[in-house]
C-alpha cells in the first residue's frame, strides 16, 4: 500500500522524523544529548542561528551534528527531554521559543500595542527589577497602554499564558528545578526583549548609550 494511503488510513502511524527517530534511540542507548545555539554574527545577525546537536556516548563526545534552526524540530527535542549545555543556552533558546510563541498575541493585538502591555506586564513583575531582564528593561522606552478596556486585559493574559507554558515545559519536560527555571525564564525573556527592542543592534551602532539614551 502507498504510504500516503497508509497515513490517510491510520494517521496515528505517521513516521516520525528520522533525526527526531535517531535522538530517541540514542537517548534510549543512554547516551548523554544535550543542545548548543550559534548565533549569526554578522552586523544585523537577522538569521536563524544554527542548533547544534553535542552528543557523548560512553562517556566519549562524538562530532557535534549541526541542522538549521526549526521551531518544530527544537519542540520534538525538547518533548524528548534534550536540555542546552547549559543555562544560558537554555534562555538563548527559550527566547526563540518564546518568540514564537507570542507572534500569535502580536498579530491578534498589533505589534506597538503588545510591546506597551507586554512592558507594562513585566513592570509589575518581580522579574522585571533585577536580573538580566533589568538590565535590558533599563533601555526600553515604552509608552503605557490604556488599561481601561478589555482589550489590554485579554492581551495581557494572553502573554502570561504564553510565558507560564514555557514555563512549564522547563518544569515538567526539561525537569528543571525552580531556581534552574527561574534563571534560565531570566534569561530567556531578557533575550527576547533584546531581539525584539534590537538593543543589541542600537547598542553595536552606537545609538543608545548605557544609560538608554538616544546618541542620534
Amino acid at each position: 500500500m502507498n504510504i500516503l494511503d497508509e497515513l490517510l488510513r491510520s494517521p496515528n502511524d505517521a513516521p516520525q522524523d528520522p533525526v527526531v527517530k535517531w535522538l530517541d534511540d540514542r537517548i534510549k542507548a543512554r547516551d548523554e544529548i544535550r543542545v548548543s545555539l550559534r548565533k549569526d554574527s554578522s552586523a544585523l545577525g537577522s538569521s536563524a542561528p544554527e542548533f547544534i546537536v553535542l552528543r557523548k556516548k560512553e562517556g566519549v563526545d562524538q562530532p557535534p551534528q549541526i541542522y538549521e534552526w526549526d521551531d518544530d524540530f527544537n519542540t520534538a527535542t525538547i518533548n524528548l527531554g534534550i536540555k542546552a549545555e547549559n543555562v544560558q543556552q537554555e534562555g538563548e533558546r527559550f527566547a526563540r521559543v518564546l518568540r514564537a510563541a507570542l507572534r500569535k498575541v502580536e498579530r491578534r493585538y498589533g505589534d506597538g500595542y503588545m510591546n506597551a502591555v507586554l512592558i507594562d506586564l513585566l513592570d509589575e513583575s518581580d522579574l522585571g527589577k533585577d536580573g538580566e531582564i533589568g538590565k535590558i528593561r533599563r533601555l526600553i522606552h515604552s509608552n503605557s497602554p490604556e488599561r481601561n478596556g478589555q482589550s489590554y486585559h485579554d492581551c495581557r493574559d494572553a502573554i502570561a499564558i504564553e510565558i507560564g507554558g514555557r514555563a512549564k515545559e522547563l518544569k515538567d519536560k526539561l525537569k528543571y528545578n525552580p531556581e534552574e527555571l527561574k534563571t534560565v525564564m531570566d534569561w530567556a525573556i531578557a533575550q527576547y526583549l533584546d531581539d525584539r527592542f534590537s538593543i543589541t543592534n542600537m547598542r553595536r551602532f552606537g545609538w543608545i548609550d548605557e544609560s538608554g539614551r538616544t546618541t542620534r
